[in-house]
């Protein structure tokens, strides 16, 4: 038998190709309706033989997916969007399906691994979706968005272990499409029209969830729950998860705990209910009841694949919650057999092997038996990513020539040039090796690393003393309305230019404003062991009005190991400003305990 893919795009230039080659030899056909692409859509499209078919955008993805099924005239339909992406190992089971001349089946749901973040990694949240339609039996979508199938006839439906990876909710993705918006406009037009739509104001809620807006997010939860149906589980099972993540969220424990007994009661299978509640007490600190509900999320496994949310919930999620508590009570050794359980579940687990690898530091493990047995966990499959997170493990340790080697290795894969090239120049920065920072940080183009790279470059050109090549630098800060900032870059190179400079800011309230870029500034300063620009740039301290000058330079010291000139500086802040505070008395102390040791 054969299979037609159906799909709706709109300027998906980035992610097209990546979707259709996951395809290309298993369909025999490709209808792709496109709804107004202004980028290279439809060329890409049309490489790969696909027929395009232009529509004119109603609001309604509804419309738009039935109008793709009308075109479709293979014996079955497989339904993607531009953004998602068929697991290579799950090729043979599609063709296995779509031969299966004994099956009654008509609708098959496939599992959607939902990457979530700054980039593809650990976190992964799932959905069941319709992924391969039967021609010909009537099948139809409904909704404008989020779109349902009806049935017209009397059709079977099943769920198949096949999956497909979605990239569209990565926060790039989401920000630069503007998709909150988008789908909040088509949800309000929906629910004028049906106002008690459970199923809309439960999208709602998940917009506002999305946008931070956690009160609102549940307002519309619970308007949704009031029409409970347990039988509708995939949609209620998630509907109770959101609400308890708000709950949550807003600090409203007890509700929060009878909403997870009132689930478990409905779907005594839903792992992920008892992770939230392990949670709840985690985050309160209630270690023996948050152990205790882990235990019970060990036994209960991992969930049926219908109440499948965040991956993990009965496996290495458990086990590294586990080790977070340990790690907590400063129980290193069982803090480790736990993170080391979690790694060998999912070696890409990135915060497991952060954890793991601040317990290696704790426990003086040399440089080379720390690189061994992170990269050991990897198995041979270390990418971009993965190199440029043992760079930052490397580099918050201060072994800045180590954390350089993983950036020089994230480099050849070419995917993420200008956070590569913003790595290297701050570690090369930090190393002292200024020009060559500078090169790499000149290749930093406008984005989410362009401004830090041009503060760094500043003070890459101020210690080769090239003031006016950091003068014209200075001039590009000026775009980023970061004013503070900038004046205190401007006042740090005219004194070590040896320029006359006046005081950043008399006035108390408006000094406040200056105190982070200050101590930032200090921060970097120090880091990178630069001791004769640091004992200038203290001076900016004497440019502004604030009585907690002093104790911040204690804490800054004491951050860096120079604890006998933080103990002197708790002293003077005490002394000149009578000011300390409660972090400050306890480094004091650990202070004194270190000299006695």
């Amino acid at each position: 038998m054969t299979l037609g893919l159906c799909m709706i795009v709109k300027n998906e230039e980035k992610n097209l190709p990546r979707c259709l080659e996951s395809v290309k030899d298993i369909v025999d056909e490709i209808i792709i309706v496109d709804t107004g692409s202004t980028d290279s859509t439809v060329e890409i499209a049309e490489s790969y033989g696909a027929k395009v078919l232009l529509y004119k955008w109603d609001d309604s993805f509804a419309n738009a997916r039935n109008f793709s099924l009308q075109k479709a005239s293979k014996d079955w339909i497989l339904i993607m969007d531009a953004d998602d992406e068929l697991k290579e190992d799950d090729k043979d089971k599609v063709i296995h399906l779509v031969n299966d001349k004994n099956s009654d089946v008509d609708v098959y749901f496939g599992e959607t691994l939902s990457y979530v973040g700054d980039a593809p990694g650990s976190d992964i949240y799932t959905n069941l979706n319709v992924r391969f339609i039967k021609n010909g039996k009537g099948i139809k979508f409904k909704g404008d968005i989020h779109e349902q199938i009806i049935f017209e006839n009397k059709n079977n439906a099943r769920l198949v272990d096949v999956r497909f990876y979605h990239y569209g909710y990565l926060n790039k993705t989401v920000e630069v499409k503007n998709k909150r918006k988008r789908n909040m406009q088509i949800i309000k037009k929906t629910l004028e029209d049906n106002p008690k739509d459970s199923f809309m104001l439960y999208n709602m809620g998940t917009e506002y969830m999305a946008l931070g807006n956690f009160s609102e997010a549940l307002n519309y939860y619970k308007k949704s729950y009031e029409d409970f149906n347990p039988d509708l589980v995939a949609f209620n099972s998630k509907l109770i998860l959101k609400m308890i993540y708000c709950y949550e969220v807003l600090g409203e424990f007890k509700e929060e705990i009878e909403l997870i007994n009132e689930g478990l009661k409905y779907y005594p299978e839903f792992t992920e209910l008892e992770f939230r509640r392990a949670m709840v007490f985690y985050n309160r600190k209630k270690y023996d009841m948050a152990i205790e509900a882990l235990n019970k999320c060990i036994d209960m496994g991992e969930p049926p694949a219908v109440f499948r949310d965040l991956s993990g919930v009965g496996s290495y999620r458990v086990y590294y919650l586990l080790g977070a508590i340990y790690f907590d009570m400063e129980n290193y050794d069982e803090s480790y057999k736990y993170l080391d359980k979690a790694l060998k579940l999912n070696c890409k687990f990135t915060e497991a092997i952060l954890k793991i690898s601040q317990i290696m530091f704790i426990k003086k493990f040399s440089v080379d038996e720390i690189e061994l047995k992170l990269t050991n966990y990897f198995n041979g499959t270390v990418d971009e990513n993965t190199n440029l997170l043992l760079s930052d493990i490397f580099y918050n340790k201060d072994k800045f020539d180590v954390a350089y080697k993983y950036a020089e290795k994230a480099e050849k894969y070419k995917i993420n040039s200008a956070k590569v090239n913003y790595y290297k120049g701050v570690l090369l920065f930090y190393q002292r090796r200024f020009k060559e920072a500078l090169d790499s940080l000149s290749k930093v183009e406008i984005g989410n690393f362009y401004n830090n790279s041009i503060y760094y470059s500043i003070l890459c050109e101020i210690f080769n003393n090239q003031y006016n090549h950091a003068d014209s630098l200075l001039d590009i800060t000026k775009k980023f309305n970061e004013n503070e900032k900038t004046a205190v870059y401007k006042t740090f190179k005219d004194i070590m230019q040896g320029n006359k400079y006046s005081p950043i800011s008399e006035d108390k309230e408006d000094s406040v404003e200056f105190l982070i870029p200050i101590f930032d500034l200090l921060e970097m300063i120090l880091k990178s062991n630069s001791f004769d620009e640091f004992k200038k740039a203290v001076q900016l301290l004497n440019l502004i009005n604030d009585d907690s000058i002093l104790l911040l330079l204690g804490k800054l010291y004491y951050r860096r190991g120079y604890f006998e000139f933080a103990y002197k500086e708790f002293i003077r802040s005490i002394k000149i400003y009578e000011k300390i505070d409660i972090e400050a008395l306890e480094m004091m102390k650990l202070i004194l305990i270190y000299k006695e040791v």
